[in-house]
């Protein structure tokens, strides 16, 4: 099998261009609010090779000769740097979605509303198109304060309260429970199926730092008697108390749940190395393991983020995974 790849810079193809010189293609799907990235290095022994400018729009496709290639999604260049001997050209671009307004602080209230409702705002006035899973846009939000916040910050943590994966692909605000696999679009993705003998290298931790831990509480403050009230997660006994005080009973159950199974679902990370590299295998993809001892193969798993690396040794795919929450209790 043949790795290939084919780039785009606006709407000119620059594969041929690159293709003779590249060293290396490093493309890294993230997960949350944070840029996907592609990382090109070129080699430029003669120095003849205009460096490109920033603000340049690169559209990246990977996969196999002969195969149709995945498409990864438009970057905008917004580093460029030499290294040398060996005089090579690296390039650094990042998700255009991130080069807009999504970072920067802003003040607002949200008040009698729903939260499918607060982040279409959020998605219109930063040129997104809202992908809202229903279950969630629905919840209703007596009320939200946005302070000296960014949009970005703020779609973290409601993403945190209401156990969502918040994040952006492909000119989408994505919002959808966590641990259910999604696309570009915000629908359900297949789970990707990973044998050992695919992998060239992996590891597997089991954690149990807050074992003697039975449950996770929130504060809210009830407007009526002026007193604060808790929402409880799990079991009374050893119990958490998040820091935040809730506007209401609701809002305050929902970040205890949300806590509470993203605590176990942390308890067990898997990363993998494949030698021959899945480019569709994207962050947030659902997983399932074989070949793996048991403790293993028996857990729900999603993948963090995942890096794609074309070069001189082919085409590998790393993948840092994360049990799915609310598949054990």
């Amino acid at each position: 099998m043949i790795p290939d790849f084919r780039i785009k810079a606006g709407t000119a193809d620059v594969t041929g261009h690159i293709r003779k010189n590249l060293v290396s293609l490093r493309l890294t799907d993230k997960t949350g609010m944070e840029a996907d990235q592609v990382e090109i290095v070129i080699a430029d022994k003669t120095g003849s090779i205009a460096l490109p400018k920033r603000g340049v729009t690169l559209s990246v496709a990977i996969g196999w000769k002969d195969r149709q290639l995945v498409e990864k999604g438009t970057f905008t260049v917004d580093e460029v740097g030499e290294d040398g001997p060996l005089d090579c050209i690296t390039i650094l671009a990042r998700s255009a979605d991130f080069r807009t307004s999504l970072k920067d602080s802003r003040e607002a209230s949200y008040n009698s509303t729903t939260l499918g409702a607060i982040l279409t705002t959020i998605a219109s006035r930063n040129g997104l198109t809202p992908a809202i899973s229903p279950t969630l846009g629905d919840i209703e939000v007596i009320h939200l304060d946005q302070t000296n916040e960014s949009d970005a910050n703020l779609v973290t943590r409601l993403g945190d309260d209401y156990g969502a994966v918040a994040t952006i692909k492909s000119g989408k605000l994505i919002f959808v429970p966590a641990g259910s696999g999604l696309t570009a679009s915000g629908q359900t993705l297949p789970a990707a199926s990973i044998v050992r003998k695919e992998g060239d290298r992996h590891s597997f931790r089991a954690t149990d730092r807050d074992g003697s831990q039975t449950g996770i509480q929130a504060k809210w403050h009830d407007l009526k008697s002026g007193s604060t009230c808790f929402a409880l997660a799990g079991k009374e006994g050893s119990v958490k108390t998040l820091k935040r005080t809730y506007p209401d009973q609701a809002a305050a159950q929902a970040a205890a749940d949300s806590a509470w199974e993203r605590q176990k679902s942390q308890s067990h990370s898997f990363n993998v190395t494949l030698a021959i590299g899945r480019p569709e295998i994207a962050a947030c993809s659902p997983l399932t393991l074989s070949g793996w001892r048991s403790e293993i193969t028996a857990l729900s798993w999603i993948s963090d983020d995942v890096a794609h690396t074309l070069d001189g040794s082919g085409l590998t795919t790393e993948i840092q995974a994360s049990e799915r929450s609310g598949e054990d209790d």
